[in-house]
């Protein structure tokens, strides 16, 4: 590639990042409801039509916001998968624990109208997040709006068809790609992952049953981020008595969990 082209690539890549670390921002701010391109834009410190250029409309680019926060989730699996057998299990799943807590209390605010929108219901149950982390690590040359429109069209006409023969989306972290693992289900199926193998080790009781403990783990995470969302961190402490800092209840939580599974 020459040198002016390798600088325009460079350049579309960073101005692609600063677009999506400000939709993230404003999102966590305002939630996907009343986020709006315009304020994304001066967030960015871009033009409004400039977003265009990067994401074919405003569901890609909130659809790439959203990728860029299960990320962290994925990330905080595939770290938990490389310790089986290291250190603690006790240990492995606070730190687990903690960093979900996180994770979900920056991703209610964004999965309620994801709910209600079937293109990203789509594109979640088709590992989409995964597959925005591989083309953030490898990206495509810039496209024009018109060609990302056309290509997000096909996309969508090829998960509305069903058809065969399509690239499998990329699975859980040290699992298979596609299949019923992929998607929103990766993070549970990770934890089973990691729970069976320290099952497998010895380091958990034999009855262990690592579907249901990963359920009550992650449950439990997505429960104390829903109600600091709602009701605030001081009726998370006076009224669920539940501590309001992440660590504590995460090291509190796996304790009561897994009491009797440890050995």
């Amino acid at each position: 590639m020459a040198a002016g082209s390798t600088a325009r690539a460079t350049a579309a890549g960073s101005m692609r990042e600063r677009i999506l670390a400000a939709a993230v921002e404003v999102i966590r701010a305002r939630g996907i409801v009343a986020a709006t391109t315009k304020e994304i834009a001066r967030s960015a410190g871009v033009s409004e039509g400039s977003l265009y250029n990067h994401f074919a409309n405003k569901t890609a680019l909130f659809a790439a916001a959203l990728g860029e926060v299960t990320g962290t989730a994925r990330t905080a699996m595939a770290a938990l998968l490389a310790s089986a057998g290291q250190g603690t299990v006790e240990e492995n799943l606070v730190r687990l624990a903690s960093d979900m807590v996180r994770f979900y209390g920056e991703l209610l605010p964004m999965t309620g109208p994801v709910l209600a929108d079937p293109e990203l219901i789509a594109w979640l149950r088709d590992d989409g997040p995964a597959r925005a982390q591989a083309q953030k690590a490898h990206p495509a040359p810039p496209q024009s709006g018109q060609a990302q429109m056309d290509a997000a069209a096909k996309t969508r006409a090829w998960a509305e068809s069903g058809q065969d023969g399509a690239p499998a989306p990329h699975g859980a972290p040290g699992g298979p790609p596609g299949g019923p693992t992929a998607g929103p289900v990766m993070g549970h199926a990770a934890l089973i992952g990691y729970l069976e193998a320290e099952r497998r080790a010895g380091r958990l009781s034999p009855d262990t049953d690592p579907p249901f403990l990963a359920a009550a783990l992650l449950g439990g995470c997505q429960q104390h981020a829903f109600l600091t969302r709602l009701a605030g961190a001081d009726a998370v402490s006076a009224g669920a008595r539940l501590p309001a800092a992440a660590e504590e209840f995460a090291a509190r939580l796996v304790r009561t969990i897994m009491a009797g599974h440890l050995r």
